[in-house]
């Protein structure tokens, strides 16, 4: 279709016009002359309105007023392509293409139903030839190459691409914001806060760029520089809601929970009341003690979306803190209705249901748990110990062992699968388990000291604790 003049207002009074022309002359039956950049016109406007059967209807007008305009195909194959009638469109666009080889907009909208068609590496072929034709929105056209070759998980080729538009035009938000979720695809942490440190030493005012390094900085656990980074995006731009969420979520992590509800309630002032931002309030508060507080953001959260899952479990999470047991399990029970699947859900559920001595439900919980999700050793552990408590060591040391093959690296677990060997009488497993735990990580032994204090009265407990502390 041909470029929208700058002038905007006048094109859209232009175009309203035209339609209300063809409208009219529709109603009356009658018949009257578009020129063809008018009926490019009423086509868009259809388009635009999702209406492509009645844009269908012009052209079949429009050939008979213009049967020999390759515009007019072009808006054809275009129409087709929004009726889903893909080989239609690619038969229009080859016709256009032997009259017209080098028109750009012809291999981009090839590459787009290519595209559609899950044939990447066919779109990729039409990206590249507009790029060889097209004289103007070149990164545009990099940044669609760019997703054919995150479709073929080419992000290394991805990359390229992005910083080829980067460098076309540096101003280009949606770039940026894809050149660093393509470095997350790629694992590729480090070489993303080496661009996005040269960037802005470049670019300083980019806010996108500095929110960027602080969500990858973030996502390294370097939580100071990630501050730093997202403070100077917000310097840049005080509206960025995402940079102070973002900020929100470090400052959470770091245990600062008052700071971390005052950028939470900054993103509030910019985007409105949402259900997951006052869920977050609610678990700053939650984490701080302030229960009551805690619930008022929690129902504030599913007042916004009844099916805010989070916000129920918080929700749960705070009423058995205060000891109303009922009132937690019907929040988590409705949690775990609203999401069968979702781990917390799951987790919470199953350990009020424990406290509620409700324990064959609590077990079934921890058993679609630890399916769910395997990595979760908390709810390995949670599982194990009330199996320990109602069927004693057998059964909580072989539902344990069950969590080996994720978690037999892990510390944590081998610590507590000492204290499991131990008191199901197998201690020579238990020693030698003892061993390996102590030469892996010596000061975490505390972690079995604190969860059975006994362990320190076993002489040779004491004595390999002391041997490997040298």
């Amino acid at each position: 279709m041909s470029e929208a003049p700058r002038n905007v207002p006048e094109h859209n009074a232009d175009q309203e016009q035209c339609v209300r022309r063809y409208e009219a002359m529709e109603a009356a039956h009658d018949q009257a002359f578009f020129d063809v950049e008018e009926i490019e016109m009423i086509v868009d406007h259809y388009l635009e309105k999702n209406e492509p059967k009645r844009a269908e209807r012009v052209l079949v007008f429009a050939k008979k007023l213009h049967p020999a305009s390759t515009d007019i195909t072009f808006c054809e194959a275009v129409v087709m392509m929004a009726l889903g009638r893909l080989g239609k469109a690619l038969e229009l666009l080859d016709a256009i293409e032997k009259v017209e080889p080098y028109n750009e907009e012809v291999q981009l909208n090839k590459a787009g139903i290519f595209s559609q068609q899950r044939n990447h590496r066919r779109s990729v072929e039409h990206y590249k030839r507009a790029l060889e034709l097209a004289e103007e929105g070149l990164d545009e056209i990099y940044l669609d190459l760019a997703f054919e070759y995150e479709n073929l998980e080419d992000y290394e080729s991805a990359i390229e691409c992005l910083k080829n538009a980067l460098e076309l035009n540096p101003e280009n938000e949606a770039v940026l914001y894809e050149l660093a979720f393509c470095y997350d695809l790629a694992g590729a942490d480090e070489a993303s806060i080496s661009f996005f440190r040269q960037f802005t030493d470049d670019q300083p005012y980019s806010s996108v760029a500095w929110y960027s390094l602080g969500n990858v900085l973030a996502k390294l656990e370097r939580y100071d520089e990630s501050n730093e980074a997202l403070d100077l995006a917000i310097a840049i731009d005080e509206r960025f809601s995402s940079a102070w969420f973002s900020k929100a979520r470090n400052l959470l992590i770091a245990a600062r929970y008052r700071e971390a509800i005052a950028c939470y309630e900054e993103t509030l002032t910019f985007d409105g009341p949402q259900a997951i931002t006052y869920s977050f309030i609610g678990e700053c508060y939650e984490k701080m003690e302030h229960l009551e507080q805690a619930l008022i953001s929690y129902d504030q959260a599913i007042a916004l979306d009844p099916e805010w899952v989070d916000a129920w479990i918080g929700r749960g999470v705070v009423k058995d803190m205060q000891g109303k047991t009922g009132e937690a399990l019907t929040a988590l029970l409705h949690a775990v209705r609203l999401h069968p699947e979702n781990p917390d859900a799951l987790y919470y559920y199953a350990a009020v249901l424990a406290r509620a001595s409700r324990y064959e439900e609590a077990l079934a919980a921890y058993d679609k748990l630890n399916q769910l999700e395997p990595g979760n050793l908390d709810g390995w552990m949670d599982h194990a110990d009330l199996l320990l408590e109602l069927k004693g060591p057998d059964a909580a040391l072989a539902k344990f062992q069950e969590a080996a093959q994720v978690h037999k690296l892990d510390v944590r677990y081998r610590y507590r699968l000492v204290c499991y060997l131990f008191r199901s009488g197998r201690e020579q497993q238990a020693l030698l388990e003892l061993e390996e735990a102590l030469t892996t990580d010596h000061a975490a032994h505390s972690q079995l000291l604190e969860y059975w204090p006994d362990a320190a009265k076993l002489p040779l407990v004491a004595h390999l604790i002391e041997l490997y502390r040298r």
